[in-house]
């Protein structure tokens, strides 16, 4: 079984750093608006969850997360070769070209 190095599903670079995400200053406001003091605790909702920061882009994705995108593309690419419109361009295309190299 081969090993895959783990990209960016953004900008496909190696360049990467994890990190578990901190605590939010925006979810303990909504939360002490909302219920007061006690609120201030939904600041810490998710702040164990492990993120991954590409240093290229700067885009960051949960793990496995770009497994599943390209899971997700592959299936889009297969779906698409299944469509009557892409077979119709691809001989359209084939003709073109063949008129065009037969005028050569």
């Amino acid at each position: 079984m081969q090993e895959q190095a783990l990209k960016c599903p953004k900008c496909s670079s190696a360049q990467l750093t994890a990190g578990k995400k901190g605590f939010s200053g925006k979810k303990a406001v909504a939360g002490a608006l909302l219920t007061g003091g006690i609120g201030l605790l939904a600041g810490t909702i998710g702040s164990n969850k492990v993120q991954i920061t590409c240093l290229a882009c700067g885009h960051q994705f949960a793990p496995g997360n770009d497994l599943i995108a390209k899971e997700n593309k592959r299936k889009q690419e297969a779906e698409a070769m299944k469509s009557p419109g892409t077979w119709v361009f691809l001989i359209v295309m084939i003709c073109f070209l063949m008129w065009l190299f037969s005028r050569c």
